[in-house]
């Protein structure tokens, strides 16, 4: 596909337009092997088809290529063609082979009474960073902004179709965007532009990894990939239908429209930072500023993800959530300081890459 010969691969797999899959991107190869991209869905139909489209991945153009694609029609009945399956492109030409296995099993009495369509795992995680907001956002001495999607699984079990939260129609600046304002439109649009250039997927600058518990959580997520100290700064989040993507704060033109926020700290205070940790969320958030009592939705979906995790919720004026942001404002300060003396000292010293 590129000029050199090679790719940057990757594929998207659907199930009837329902849910999607994305894999990882392969760097320069024309026989790509992706061993780890495992997908669990639950109770899907009998007559349920798979499409799979591959593309090459380019930062340089707005839309990647198109390298082709093709269906599976019977799931339930799946035998794997021997060749595997052709890759067909638009213009009906031949681009190699893609294989695949598929294994269905009857719904358990666990998991029958699930939606149509269930995400069940792995949870997946990416983080992508970005010089460029780095500079602009200037959140940390490498000048890197970081943001993080992670796959969450039976996420419809435990927030409803009818318990999804609405935007706050008290909130001004959410008026702004999704009201019916003349620059409503226009807003949404750059909302979009702003939420590729904070998620979207690039070539470089990008990690992926699989999470199993509350300890992969703390380790490839929350913590400094120098240091190995876990941060202490607020992020905001928003949760859809498969995934929880966040991102830290402080700049309002990318904070202000997620659902909400959170903070990890030690569950002992600062001064035990040694010891274990956990996540605190609120709803004092503007754009949504969800019922206290989806926080107990979020808590329960989030300990069945990531079992051992400690999670505290608080209403937006309880005093403890303030004497937590107080304190949370302290540790930063000290965080920042340190982390300085501690990336000098390793860009100095002599043995240093």
């Amino acid at each position: 596909m590129d000029v050199s010969g090679h790719a940057d691969p990757y594929f998207i797999a659907k199930i009837d337009d329902r849910i999607s899959f994305t894999s990882t991107i392969l760097l320069n190869t024309v026989t790509p092997k992706w061993n780890d991209e495992k997908w669990i869905v639950r109770n899907i139909p009998l007559n349920a088809k798979l499409t799979v489209k591959i593309y090459d991945k380019d930062d340089g153009k707005i839309l990647d290529d198109y390298i082709g694609g093709f269906e599976i029609l019977d799931l339930i009945n799946y035998h794997a063609p021997l060749k595997g399956h052709q890759i067909i492109d638009s213009f009906n030409c031949h681009h190699g082979f893609f294989h695949l296995s598929i294994q269905s099993m009857e719904s358990s009495k666990e998991t029958k009474y699930l939606p149509r369509y269930t995400f069940d795992g792995p949870c997946r995680y990416s983080r992508r960073d970005s010089f460029a907001i780095g500079r602009l956002t200037m959140l940390n001495a490498d000048c890197v902004y970081s943001t993080w999607k992670i796959q969450i699984r039976r996420i419809s079990v435990f927030f409803k179709s009818h318990e999804w939260q609405h935007w706050n129609k008290k909130y001004k600046a959410a008026q702004t965007i999704f009201g019916n304002h003349p620059l409503s439109l226009a807003s949404q649009n750059a909302l979009k532009l702003a939420h590729k250039a904070l998620y979207g997927r690039t070539l470089k600058y990008n990690e992926n990894g699989q999470l199993n518990n509350a300890n992969d959580l703390w380790k490839c997520i929350f913590s400094d990939r120098i240091t190995n100290r876990i941060k202490p700064c607020i992020y905001t989040y928003v949760i859809d239908d498969n995934t929880w993507r966040f991102s830290e704060t402080d700049v309002q033109v990318f904070a202000n429209f997620a659902t909400g926020q959170f903070h990890p700290r030690p569950k002992y205070g600062w001064d035990n930072c040694d010891d274990e940790w956990e996540l605190v969320f609120d709803n004092g958030y503007g754009t949504y500023a969800h019922d206290i009592n989806l926080l107990i939705n979020l808590k329960d979906l989030l300990l069945f993800n990531f079992p051992g995790l400690h999670i505290v919720t608080y209403e937006y004026d309880d005093p403890k959530l303030k004497e937590s942001m107080t304190a949370l404002k302290h540790a930063t300060e000290k965080y920042k300081n340190s982390t300085t003396t501690i990336r000098q000292l390793v860009l100095t010293c002599p043995w240093a890459p």
